[in-house]
This record gives structure tokens, sequence and C-alpha cells, in this order.
């Protein structure tokens, strides 16, 4: 719990970085208030680096899906943000998914450090209602 709270604190104050901006939203099941994940967005300038995080026991439920998803819009309306990118273990189906829901293709680069994917894409424009 200590780590835990020490790591929200980090994060709510935002990025030591004036060129850099940090949206962090938690996860919420609606049915019973269950944290379940959490998304993530490092803004610099209109290109936004996003990553999702659920559970197990909540994952193959939409979740991340649909939280990439209101997370890429609400960058673009919010944050001014026309790029997104992630990184994602290669063959990790499921993160794929999620990606491809918000928006990103894979890119076919890999870092070097980790082998991960690089996925990119427009941030999607808000519906028009």
């Amino acid at each position: 719990p200590v780590a835990l709270r020490a790591r929200y604190e980090r994060q709510t104050a935002g990025s030591p970085d004036p060129g850099e901006r940090w949206w962090n939203w938690v996860l919420r099941v609606r049915a019973d208030g269950r944290l379940v994940g959490y998304v993530q967005a490092t803004v610099r300038g209109s290109c936004a680096e996003i990553a999702w995080v659920v559970g197990v026991p909540w994952q193959g439920r939409g979740y991340a899906a649909e939280a990439a998803k209101g997370l890429a819009a609400h960058l673009w309306s919010a944050g001014g943000v026309r790029t997104l990118v992630a990184h994602l273990h290669p063959g990790h189906a499921a993160s794929g998914a999620v990606a491809a829901a918000a928006g990103l293709a894979p890119t076919g680069e890999r870092r070097e450090e980790d082998g991960e994917q690089r996925w990119t894409g427009g941030a999607p424009r808000p519906p028009v209602l």
C-alpha cells in the first residue's frame, strides 16, 4: 500500500517536464464500482503515447478497449492530440485488439531494448451528436 500510494501521488502530481502532460484514468466497473485497471497517456505536443492495464480477472470483457477509445477521443477533443502511439508485446493478441479499437495499427518498428512493436494512428475525432 505504501508503494502504491507513492506511485499514485507521483502520477497525480503530473510530469516534472513542463513540455509533457500526463493523463491517468482509473477503470471502474459501472455495476459495482470495482476498480479493474487504468489507461494513461503521456502527451508531448500533438502526440500521445498511450498504455492500458486491466487486472487478469477482468480481462476479455472489453474494459480496455472501451477505455482506450474514450481516452483517444478525449485526447483529440481536450488535449489537442492528433497522433497516438503505443508499444505492444509482439504476439499479444488482446493488446493488439485494444490498440486497433483505439484506431492504431502496427508500424513494423520494434524497440531494441524490449522488442515491443510500435503501433500508431491518428486520434479519432469524437462523434458528432
